[in-house]
């Protein structure tokens, strides 16, 4: 057995020539013959080529040299050899997918000042465009109503302001009904009131005006035309600038105002809600319509063809409705707006104020005050009667909201209804735009709200 020890030491191969074992090992066992020898031939070298190719780091594919094969005519010479197959395994990757955020989710990210701020867009002449630049620029308004009779700097003036603004397009907005409410007369012509549109044109005819009309005023730089007025001519001081007092006629003529306003690049709004038809001037007093059941069987038609139209935004009137309101000017009710308008009427779109320096709001509070009850109420938009009030305004909304008097998520929904009127997705922000956003440190801090 000492030739056996020669070949296995310590229970391993020793360090012979690779296959000189194999010899060895054939010289010491018993004769074989025929097919025997053969097969064991064949084994022996196969065990002979494995073992080198482990030694040397490689991969075995076949382990048969063609040297090695058995007689073919041999009985029982074709014993089958068994391949070794090298297997790889793939690494196994896991993809987490993660949903996009919501819009309401990315609103949380900005600075409550701002967020306020989109929600306000004063009255302004066009001698305080740069001031309301200076505060667009920093976020803290959402446009301007442009009043008075402006000149022909306004292009450049209105550029300068969208130049400067944080979150871009602001609203630009101008009263141009007709008649006698018009500001940009002087630069672009006179167009007739609604009460004679509706008299000598027919409604394709009254589409067309407004169109022509609407590209003249956007190409000044304008964004919004707060027309079409879609108020019953009821005997109140609206008179001529309502089309009439049968609801389906006045629906039809401020329907096809409003599809020549937009399609003349503007956004249109209807007012007044629920209809100031009836009552006073709101500009010197407060207005009190009848009832609300008098009002659902006309003055409220219109409304409801445009809520059901779906696509328009509308402005709330300063007027009080008995057996709604509580005494309150609709703009200021959260009966009138959150009961009656949104939840009964279903109106999910854009909602804004009448301005409020009119008297029928000035002669009982305060823009700021106004401006917290309008968001409680269910306004999204409100238009401040002074640009010099608006950081004491957002001042006063803050603490309404840190103080829980202003529901945040109140703010988030009116914010997203506002800047998609704009045309802008609040999660598509520009990444240069969105550290801004975050910090305010001009009015309350950095706070993130």
């Amino acid at each position: 057995m000492g030739h056996h020890k020669s070949v296995r030491q310590g229970g391993r191969l020793n360090e012979m020539p690779s296959c000189a074992w194999r010899e060895h090992l054939v010289r010491y066992r018993r004769p074989m013959f025929g097919a025997e020898r053969s097969r064991a031939t064949a084994l022996v070298v196969s065990f002979c080529l494995f073992m080198a190719a482990c030694a040397s780091g490689g991969t075995v594919n076949s382990v048969v040299d063609s040297s090695a094969q058995p007689d073919p005519t041999a009985v029982d010479a074709a014993v089958p050899i068994t391949e070794a197959v090298t297997t790889t395994v793939e690494p196994t990757t896991t993809t987490t997918t993660i949903p996009p955020r919501s819009a309401l989710e990315c609103a949380s990210d900005i600075a409550l000042e701002v967020r306020l701020g989109q929600l306000l867009f004063p009255v302004v002449v066009q001698s305080e465009l740069a001031t309301a630049g200076d505060l667009a620029e920093r976020g803290l308004i959402g446009g301007v109503v442009v009043l008075g009779s402006p000149t022909a700097a306004i292009a450049d003036d209105i550029a300068d302001l969208q130049a400067r603004s944080m979150v871009s397009p602001s609203i630009v907005a101008v009263d141009e009904e007709g008649g006698r409410v018009q500001r940009l007369d002087a630069l672009i012509g006179a167009i007739p009131s609604a009460r004679e549109v509706a008299a000598q044109l027919t409604v394709d005819q009254a589409r067309i005006l407004a169109q022509e009309h609407a590209t003249e005023i956007a190409a000044l730089g304008f964004t919004m035309n707060l027309a079409p007025v879609v108020d019953l001519d009821n005997g109140g001081f609206i008179r001529d600038r309502s089309f009439g007092v049968d609801a389906d006629a006045v629906t039809n003529y401020a329907f096809a105002t409003a599809d020549g306003i937009r399609d003349g690049g503007l956004t249109p709004v209807v007012k007044h809600f629920p209809g100031h038809g009836r009552g006073i001037d709101s500009h010197t007093g407060l207005p009190t319509l009848p009832s609300v059941e008098t009002l659902r069987e006309s003055d409220l038609v219109p409304f409801v063809r445009a809520i059901e139209r779906g696509d328009l935004p509308i402005m709330v009137g300063h007027l009080v409705v008995p057996g709604l309101t509580n005494g309150k000017p609709a703009t200021l009710s959260s009966e009138a707006i959150n009961g009656l308008l949104r939840t009964e009427l279903g109106f999910d779109g854009l909602v804004m104020t009448d301005a409020l320096n009119m008297d029928a709001i000035s002669n009982t509070v305060n823009n700021a005050e106004a401006a917290e009850q309008a968001l409680i109420a269910g306004v999204d938009l409100v238009m401040l009667g002074s640009l010099a009030e608006t950081e004491a305004t957002i001042e006063q909304l803050s603490d309404a909201v840190r103080s829980g008097r202003l529901d945040e998520q109140t703010v988030n929904e009116s914010l997203l209804r506002v800047l998609d009127e704009r045309q802008i997705e609040l999660c598509s922000l520009p990444p240069e735009l969105l550290p801004a956003i975050g910090c305010q440190p001009g009015v309350g801090g950095c706070s993130a709200g």
